[in-house]
């Protein structure tokens, strides 16, 4: 049977759980819903989680508290820069899966061809057998050649690194990756910066104007940056 004061303690437990009770803060609640709803939308690859985006979301949003449309525009820009450098890291690390899981495909394939003799040429291999030197050696290269072939085609990462290096178009994929990264942590930087000036701004401190960037774009790689005073 609940005791008395049990029926106390969960009655003071709801009324910590439910949440903002002014209008100020159930707005704000309202507001972080709808952007975490927009952020999934826009940001998320399919195989991408909802609840890592959602966390470095409330992570980002709880330690600037931003206030105002523009300022919320800023953080959410500092959040997709910040979810696709981590996506960077994973396609950079497919890459290199991918890469290194077919060098060890070959490697194993050459050991098991090693225990073959005879056979040779393209006319004979259609109609001889070759003669195996070491079947069991060679049964275990064999193997072991299938074993790394299946696990570069089923990896998830492997297969991203795969994505990367076919989007690539004969550019080496590392290169573009590194290019691509950090134009994307430039943009992480410019809306803190931007976020920084308008809090100070919004707080009553002396803001200098900002700074307009001429960036020269080439093969959608940012290669220079002027940096000019504004109008």
């Amino acid at each position: 049977m609940t005791s008395a004061r049990q029926i106390e303690a969960n009655r003071l437990n709801a009324l910590r759980s439910t949440g903002p009770t002014t209008a100020a803060g159930r707005a704000r609640v309202a507001q972080n819903a709808l952007t975490h709803g927009l952020l999934s939308r826009d940001t998320l690859l399919p195989d991408e989680d909802p609840e890592g985006l959602q966390m470095l979301a409330e992570t980002l949003r709880a330690e600037w508290n931003p206030e105002g449309v523009h300022e919320h525009f800023l953080v959410d820009l500092m959040i997709r820069a910040a979810w696709r450098l981590g996506r960077v890291a994973r396609m950079e690390a497919g890459v290199l899966i991918w890469k290194r899981l077919g060098i060890l495909e070959e490697r194993a394939g050459r050991a098991a061809r090693s225990y073959e003799r005879g056979a040779a040429g393209a006319f004979s291999e259609q109609y001889e057998q070759p003669t195996i030197t070491d079947a069991e050696k060679h049964q275990a290269a064999r193997t072991e050649a299938e074993r790394l072939k299946a696990l570069r085609e089923d990896s998830p990462a492997a297969t991203l690194g795969l994505t990367v290096l076919r989007g690539s178009s004969g550019v080496d994929a590392l290169s573009k990756l590194h290019r691509y990264e950090a134009a994307i942590e430039r943009s992480f930087f410019r809306a803190l910066h931007e976020l920084q000036r308008c809090q100070h701004a919004r707080l009553g401190g002396h803001v200098p104007p900002p700074l307009a960037i001429d960036v020269i774009v080439d093969d959608g790689a940012e290669v220079q940056a002027d940096v000019l005073p504004s109008p």
